[in-house]
């Protein structure tokens, strides 16, 4: 599998990534161009959000407080202090911009926009410690809710009082 220093974008060429553990636990993984982002944590929370504050699901916050994957100045942020608490995330971009994944490191990553019919979802697992990246198309016209079902995401009601 390509370290992310070896890949420029993730698509068809080159659907998937793997960052080492030491870039997969410091700072945190930064996607732009996204448009709303699901999380499944170690202990089955599952939530989702989009760039305009809506929320679906539940949260999840980290030890500091913080989102463990949630939007942040119109970016999606992954804690990766805490990567260890999620399983997996899907990150999608259905504006004008690209979806671009960056760490701490200023290692950066592009994902392949698809066509006029497909779009490109980024699929993010955690395998063994170490953060997996994969570019997954998809049909465009899909809402969002299809788009996680699709992926088995499967949005619980929020806690009250959460």
């Amino acid at each position: 599998m390509p370290d992310p220093h070896d890949v420029r974008v993730l698509g068809p060429d080159h659907p998937v990534v793997r960052i080492d553990r030491r870039r997969s636990a410091v700072g945190a993984l930064r996607v732009t161009g996204a448009t709303s982002a699901a999380w499944e944590t170690t202990d089955w929370t599952v939530g989702a959000e989009t760039v305009d504050g809506a929320e679906a699901g539940r949260s999840f916050r980290t030890a500091g407080n913080r989102p463990l994957v949630g939007f942040d100045g119109g970016a999606v942020l992954v804690a990766l202090r805490h990567v260890r608490r999620l399983r997996r995330a899907l990150v999608m971009g259905r504006g004008a911009d690209r979806l671009v994944v960056a760490l701490h490191d200023g290692t950066t990553l592009a994902v392949d926009p698809g066509d006029a019919d497909t779009m490109t979802v980024l699929a993010l697992s955690v395998v063994d410690g170490e953060l997996e990246l994969r570019a997954e198309p998809f049909p465009r016209s899909s809402h969002d809710g299809e788009v996680f079902a699709a992926f088995g995401f499967v949005l619980s009601a929020p806690t009250v009082g959460a």
